[in-house]
């Protein structure tokens, strides 16, 4: 009984307070998902070269990130790397990724292998042709909403971590330049 007092005390000091409006504006515009985490346009640059490459970018929650550039051939590559340099992808192995409920996948186009180092794993997702992309891949990657990661790393660890595509089509387009199309 002594609870509902306080409510109702609590409820009748906000209901005449001039900070309900501005509290309920705060919460209605605030974001409620916790993984949309956002895409961005970052430059690396080739430390052997000074050679500048633009980057779609994003690091989830758990800290990993994932990356989409087309590199100095045109050849379009997604970027997965682990979170901390204490965690090793398992030798020989390439992750799986999902994207929404299409198949698991974890070969570049034309089924070649992933290219893996240590920290990170590489995809070929296409080729730039007569200013075109065909590639189901990409395009999956710019207009769907999670892509999902499944991985080993070298102490036998099985881990998992997604990211939010929301944002990916804009930031890769970015990168990717404007007279660029995508055919799936």
């Amino acid at each position: 009984m002594h609870n509902n007092l306080s409510i109702n005390i609590v409820m009748n000091r906000l209901q005449n307070s001039s900070l309900v409006l501005p509290l309920v504006l705060v919460l209605l515009l605030t974001p409620f998902s916790a993984t949309a985490a956002e895409w961005k346009v970052i430059t690396h640059t080739d430390i052997n070269n000074d050679t500048q490459t633009q980057v779609a970018y994003s690091q989830n929650e758990d800290g990993y990130s994932l990356q989409i550039y087309k590199d100095s051939v045109g050849a379009i590559r997604s970027r997965f790397s682990l979170n901390t340099a204490l965690d090793m992808f398992a030798k020989r192995t390439c992750p799986t990724y999902q994207i929404d409920t299409r198949m698991i996948d974890n070969r570049s186009i034309n089924d070649a292998p992933c290219l893996t180092d240590t920290a990170w794993s590489e995809f070929v997702l296409g080729y730039v042709n007569n200013f075109n992309v065909t590639s189901e891949k990409l395009n999956a990657l710019m207009n769907g909403s999670i892509v999902t990661f499944r991985f080993m790393l070298d102490n036998g660890n099985y881990m998992e971590t997604q990211f939010s595509l929301a944002g990916s089509k804009r930031a890769t387009l970015s990168v990717l330049g404007n007279n660029i199309t995508i055919t799936p």
